[in-house]
């Protein structure tokens, strides 16, 4: 997975649809959907269940979300020393 799998995966299972993960990305939900699915043929299984038009994270989604949790926490603390350091705040 990129780091791109890992933003979608982790918008797609915290806000709980493609639409939703789509809003909070600002970028359109087919994009959103293809990337879920690449992300998904690269793992070689699903990450979420598709019941009744809904998304419901599998046992392996679970699994992968606490590591793709720090990966997302580590890349904001990234672009937040690069924006103290851009204004003057220094880095960490």
């Amino acid at each position: 997975m990129n780091l791109r799998h890992i933003e979608i995966f982790h918008a797609v299972y915290v806000n709980g649809s493609v639409s939703a993960a789509a809003r909070a990305l600002n970028v359109s939900q087919p994009s959103v959907s293809k990337t879920l699915r690449h992300a998904e043929t690269l793992l070689g299984f699903d990450l979420f269940q598709r019941i009744g038009g809904r998304l419901v994270p599998t046992e392996d989604a679970h699994n992968l979300f606490a590591d793709v949790a720090e990966i997302q926490e580590r890349v904001r603390a990234l672009r937040e020393a690069g924006r103290n350091m851009r204004t003057g705040g220094g880095g960490r």
